[in-house]
């Protein structure tokens, strides 16, 4: 009886629902069409058409930018805001993002099917259909190429092998999040898995030293990664 519950209940949730509990973030995609090709970069805005599924025709939104790059007095610039427009409604929301690197925002994919790309919105997710203008960082590239870090979605662990069974880790008493070097990953069962040392931070303490070693899942329950990396460096 309980599990014919538990089955009616899913069936009567929104389709959004329960998709929504199934995404996990898998990397990052460069939109230059919004974001240009860097901090200050003098570019032609344009419209990325959002879908509500891949290979759709139907267009449920629009990314756009909503003010260009302004000059600040530091030489620099500012300024440069990118809105997600959905179709019937009037008011925008920022497009989440997260930086693959120093100061290049990237929208937050959270799904990937041949060249169509699942994103996060404030609300929600949409499908973008790539074009060869969009680079697409995935999670396994960035994690392994960057300065990262155990995130606070990390339940402490680390396991002897991919799926193992985990026991409390040996981290430096006053990191909150323990700096990492990720050695290899490993798909199983659907489920991806990082290899990786623990290390004293390197931002801090130049004479790196290796303090535990073990497997965490790329992917918390909620979908966040374990892991993440430093986009601006130390």
């Amino acid at each position: 009886m309980k599990y014919l519950c538990v089955a009616v209940c899913l069936s009567l949730l929104p389709a959004s629902a329960v998709a929504q509990q199934r995404t996990r973030v898998v990397g990052l995609l460069a939109l230059p069409e919004v974001f240009g090709n860097g901090p200050c970069d003098r570019f032609t805005p344009q419209d990325v058409p959002l879908y509500g599924a891949p290979d759709s025709a139907r267009i449920v939104g629009v990314i756009r930018v909503d003010e260009g790059w302004t000059a600040s007095s530091n030489g620099g610039c500012e300024g440069l805001k990118v809105g997600v427009h959905m179709t019937g409604t009037a008011a925008s929301d920022p497009l989440p993002t997260k930086e693959y690197g120093y100061e290049e925002p990237g929208a937050v994919v959270l799904g990937r099917r041949g060249g169509w790309f699942l994103i996060r919105l404030a609300a929600g997710s949409a499908w973008v259909r790539g074009s060869p203008r969009n680079t697409f960082h995935p999670l396994e590239r960035l994690l392994l190429d960057g300065l990262t870090y155990l995130t606070e979605t990390w339940d402490g662990q680390l396991a002897p092998s991919a799926g193992g069974a985990g026991r409390p880790a040996r981290v430096e008493a006053r990191s909150s999040q323990p700096t990492v070097r990720v050695i290899r990953s490993q798909q199983l069962r659907g489920e991806l898995w990082f290899d990786l040392e623990v290390i004293s931070s390197p931002c801090e303490d130049p004479d790196v030293k290796a303090l535990d070693r073990g497997w965490v899942p790329a992917h918390s329950m909620s979908g966040e990664p374990v892991i993440w990396f430093y986009s601006r460096g130390c």
